[in-house]
């Protein structure tokens, strides 16, 4: 079985693609997919169009993610550079996979890949998250965390579209036991 898996900034998204990826699935995300295009000569090209005054052949990744948090009119245009090759990426691999969960944030551009496949969002509370997000993020950057969560946030409903709501404000064995328990026997 695939699954799409969604929720806000840390809440548990990576921690239950690795219990999948021990229980035999394979699992893909899509900020990975989002990294590796930054370095892709055609996304390249396109944001060189949209962004004539940008420089992107030094640290792409860098420059995009300035550009994308600068204003939501350069936001939008990252998305229409950006989202409509992760699709067909995502897309892709849910075709030619039995057992895939595939890591996508809950975005308004996301709606039909959740509404489409079988969906798994991971519902947490703000305080765990951002105490999550201060454990891993050596910087403690609570700004990042507080910029991403609102662009996130921008789309709460989209559990409304999600088969499977998983309350996320435990340990990691919670997680491996729901896999076990909702997943695995589905």
């Amino acid at each position: 079985m695939n699954y799409i898996v969604t929720g806000l900034i840390c809440s548990g998204k990576s921690t239950f693609l690795n219990t999948a990826m021990k229980h035999g699935f394979n699992a893909l995300k899509a900020d990975d997919v989002v990294s590796a295009l930054c370095y892709d000569k055609v996304i390249i090209s396109k944001l060189k169009n949209s962004f004539k005054d940008y420089e992107f052949e030094v640290n792409p990744k860098e420059a995009i993610k300035q550009l994308f948090f600068k204003s939501e009119a350069d936001k939008i245009k990252i998305e229409n550079v950006f989202h409509p090759r992760v699709h067909e990426i995502i897309n892709n691999k849910l075709e030619s996979n039995k057992n895939i969960l595939i890591e996508v944030p809950p975005l308004k551009n996301n709606i039909s890949i959740i509404k489409n496949n079988k969906s798994i969002f991971m519902d947490t509370n703000l305080k765990t998250r951002r105490k999550r997000f201060q454990t891993r993020d050596t910087n403690n950057n609570l700004n990042y965390f507080d910029k991403i969560n609102k662009y996130q946030a921008d789309c709460l409903l989209i559990d409304t579209y999600c088969d499977i709501i998983i309350k996320n404000n435990f340990d990691k064995n919670h997680l491996n036991e729901y896999f076990k328990t909702e997943i695995i026997k589905s």
